[in-house]
């Protein structure tokens, strides 16, 4: 079976999951980053590094201007009927 891709457009985060060496700054993370790092250990899911222009999900999480919600739309495959 192929684990599902977990697209993250910080690449901090990214290298926090991937060398698990606490720094002062890193101490209190919450419960879900073990879990990620825990899957990414047993393969269950890959993390990959999608820079923010490309980042698909922010259509469906944040506030976005009409030109930057149709380029989204278009990269989804998302046609307007109207």
């Amino acid at each position: 079976m192929l684990a599902p891709k977990l697209k993250v457009d910080n690449k901090s985060a990214i290298a926090l999951m991937r060398n698990p060496v606490h720094h002062d700054r890193s101490k209190h993370i919450d419960v879900k980053f073990h879990f990620i790092r825990e899957c990414c250990d047993r393969r269950l899911i890959n993390v990959e590094f999608v820079g923010t222009e490309l980042q698909l999900g922010d259509m469906l999480t944040k506030a976005l201007g009409r030109t930057r919600f149709q380029e989204l739309r278009g990269m989804v495959g998302m046609k307007n009927i109207a």
